[in-house]
């Protein structure tokens, strides 16, 4: 993937900032710059996404992306996404 492409749709977060992302199962989370901690509604688990990486959210529900340092980032929605 292109990432420079990407930047005009990106996050920014300061570190230790937070984003919500509301009903995000199915949203695809990528790091373009900064380490982020996502955590999900309803899931014990943690998941670290470093710069380069991504995550795609599989817990229903609401997740929070919370920057490690500062960081920035795009959620991508699933090809067969229907929020309408």
């Amino acid at each position: 993937m292109n990432h420079s492409e990407l930047h005009p749709a990106s996050i920014t977060l300061r570190k230790g900032g937070i984003h919500r992302l509301p009903k995000a199962r199915g949203r695809r989370v990528e790091s373009l710059s900064g380490s982020l901690w996502i955590t999900m509604d309803h899931d014990l688990r943690d998941i670290l996404v470093k710069p380069g990486e991504g995550f795609s959210i599989d817990g229903h529900g609401d997740a929070l992306i919370s920057a490690l340092d500062d960081a920035r980032f795009v959620v991508l929605e699933p090809a067969n996404a229907s929020r309408y």
